[in-house]
């Protein structure tokens, strides 16, 4: 069991006296308690360890990738894929946003939004489209329904068989998937490691084909990955995925669970895959790191006492290492990352430097970060929903979700998750939300998307601490745009992940508010503000 009353410095001399580092590479599974049901031996899930110095043969694999996209008269790439298959993309595109040449335009689809499906689809040249299948599994029921959906696109007619330059597959060996593409309905199969889970493939083909795809230098990430590599090898006090993973552990034991991640507007995005790996490794058995990103910043006394953070300011924005100080001054843990170069390929670095601060602060929690053991049931109950005759959610009002909110617990934090089409507008008034409610509470507050949140920061709301009060946001009509084989729409699976995953959080003991939004979820959005004010 956890000592409790552990400090940041003695977490970390803990870590070194054990080892950790050195049994680490070495595979030792005794680091972790043994994974609950669900979850893999641990010397089949760390395969992501020798990740850094594999890359630099992927990047001699796919150097010429993106020249021959352009040569082939590929305008575009579209990621089709969920969870760990797709993040990394997303990630990259907005860090890299100002070093790339727009030869080829990525778009990472992650959800079944009938409305953001059918408008990617009208506005790209789908002939000079190559489109990724992201699927560990090779199962992923997303990814598997929107590429059926698109095959529809570009082979209206059975006499008109798609073209297999359009398609490649990447999944693990042996899956369904994998077999499709040996029969041959892909112009391409790469296959990705079997011992690398999902949330720990940023440095694989999931990650890096798509970079090498819209011309980024793969051999860069590697020495950025490498040299971090080397760096959190030492069984010492310097080691940063050891001193990182400390401040985690240390600090949630003193209950603060809430991990606030503040960054540089440009690595901003770097949030959503840490919310992923955080979420999905500690978040089970009733405990969890609960990360807190994207979050609008608040005086430093407006938060709760259940918090510690993490800075990321690797351009030196204005006032953020101001920000970090006042934070300290004011009692909260503050971490700060010092940049370790000034390219944005810096980032395989920090991917890794995570991935191991993560596996510590795992080991000090004693909680085995390599399962997921409470995502499948939510996916068990949408199957089911959508062979019920209607998907029936039962909605609550807004004086209800204003009561809970204002009444909750000090310790509580409040998740937002929103099955609605994502926009810059809507994200943006979401955030004004977000500022409200820990203004007005001085909650921590979470968000996302769905279905995307279900494959990132779900297993966390279903297996983590019930200490949460949801807010689930469900449009009261979607798009109709049928789903090719079957006889539901894709608006109906939307609503049946919706309702599959509110059933399950609620069974478990959370606390969740489904709000049913009008054609403009902005006016509704501003209305709940309004009453929060009241």
């Amino acid at each position: 069991m956890p000592d409790e009353s552990m400090t940041e410095n003695q977490a970390l001399e803990r870590l070194v006296s054990d080892s950790f580092a050195s049994r680490l590479w070495n595979r030792d599974p005794s680091l972790w308690p043994e994974p609950s049901p669900g979850g893999d031996l641990t010397e089949k899930t760390l395969g992501w360890l020798g990740l850094p110095l594999q890359l630099s043969g992927l990047g001699q694999q796919f150097s010429s990738l993106h020249d021959q996209l352009v040569k082939d008269d590929f305008t575009d790439v579209v990621v089709l894929g969920m969870g760990g298959s797709s993040m990394t993309p997303l990630v990259l595109r907005d860090v890299f946003k100002e070093e790339l040449s727009g030869a080829i335009n990525i778009h990472t689809l992650d959800t079944v939004n009938p409305t953001m499906v059918s408008n990617l689809a009208n506005q790209l040249d789908l002939e000079k489209t190559l489109f990724f299948v992201s699927s560990k599994s090779g199962t992923t029921v997303e990814t598997l329904t929107l590429e059926a959906y698109f095959r529809g696109r570009l082979s209206p007619s059975e006499d008109l068989p798609a073209d297999r330059r359009n398609w490649l597959a990447l999944t693990d060996p042996g899956t369904p998937l994998s077999e499709r593409a040996r029969a041959g309905e892909f112009g391409t199969w790469v296959s990705t490691p079997q011992d690398v889970g999902g949330r720990f493939s940023a440095l694989t083909p999931f990650g890096m084909m798509p970079a090498a795809a819209i011309g980024l230098g793969l051999t860069k990430f590697a020495e950025s990955a490498t040299a971090m590599a080397q760096r959190c090898n030492e069984n010492d006090v310097d080691n940063p995925g050891l001193v990182l993973g400390a401040f985690l552990a240390a600090n949630m034991l003193a209950g603060r669970d809430k991990v606030t991640l503040i960054t540089s507007e440009k690595y901003s995005s770097l949030g959503m895959w840490i919310d992923q790996l955080l979420a999905e490794s500690t978040g089970k058995n009733g405990s969890g790191l609960i990360p807190v990103t994207g979050e609008p910043l608040l005086d430093p006394d407006r938060y709760g006492d259940d918090r510690q953070f993490v800075f990321f300011n690797d351009e030196g924005e204005e006032g953020l290492d101001d920000f970090a100080s006042d934070l300290g001054k004011a009692g909260h843990p503050v971490h700060v990352i010092e940049s370790t170069d000034s390219s944005p390929y810096q980032v395989a670095g920090e991917f890794f430097r995570w991935q191991v601060a993560t596996a510590a602060a795992s080991s000090v929690l004693g909680i085995y970060p390599f399962n997921q053991p409470d995502v499948e049931a939510a996916k068990v109950k949408a199957r089911e929903l959508l062979v019920a005759p209607g998907i029936e959610i039962e909605y609550a009002s807004l004086d209800t979700a204003i009561d809970e909110i204002k009444n909750a617990l000090p310790t509580c934090y409040v998740a937002i998750a929103a099955f609605l089409h994502e926009s810059d507008e809507l994200t943006s008034e979401f955030s004004r939300l977000r500022l409200a409610i820990s203004n007005i509470t001085r909650l921590a507050t979470t968000f996302g998307y769905g279905p995307r949140y279900l494959h990132s920061t779900g297993q966390l709301y279903k297996g983590g601490p019930q200490n949460a009060i949801v807010l689930g946001f469900v449009s009261g009509k979607y798009d109709h745009l049928a789903v090719p084989g079957e006889s539901y729409t894709f608006g109906e699976l939307t609503r049946a992940q919706a309702g599959g995953d509110f059933m399950v959080m609620s069974e478990g003991g959370q606390k969740v508010i489904p709000i049913e939004v009008g054609a403009d979820p902005i006016v509704d959005l501003k209305t709940v503000i309004q009453k929060l004010a009241e």
